[in-house]
């Protein structure tokens, strides 16, 4: 069962100008930074609701294509579930478009993906939310 919105992940060009924006002019508070497969991210606290900052580490990610095509902005919401596995099989069983594997995301849990043309145009993920 999805337990409700987890964060709002954010394309971004550039992840310091991006970082200086939403914690000095938008009050949004630091809450870590890195890099993972291809991104550069952060993850900010914004008033009790979590945004990701993504930006391209490498020209052929996901996310840089993404900005390519479409320019910096959303890119998706993320659902927190407690069993990723029960829930893909669930929405999958509903209609919904796996997009990739479940894999390993930068809060270090389990997400998988739902490609938009089944979700509303909206790009979907479900994040396993820590126990």
């Amino acid at each position: 069962m999805l337990k409700g919105l987890h964060h709002v992940g954010i394309a971004v060009t550039d992840i310091d100008a991006a970082v200086s924006l939403y914690t000095t002019t938008l009050s949004a508070g630091l809450v870590s930074r890195g890099t993972l497969e291809g991104l550069h991210f952060a993850l900010l606290d914004s008033g009790g609701m979590e945004l990701e900052l993504l930006a391209s580490a490498d020209p052929e990610s996901a996310i840089a294509k993404f900005v390519t095509e479409r320019g910096p902005g959303l890119h998706h919401l993320a659902y927190a579930v407690d069993d990723i596995l029960t829930e893909v099989a669930r929405l999958v069983g509903e209609g919904f478009e796996q997009s990739g594997e479940v894999r390993v995301g930068v809060h270090g849990t389990p997400i998988v993906f739902f490609h938009p043309r089944t979700v509303g145009g909206v790009l979907t993920e479900l994040v396993e939310a820590h126990g």
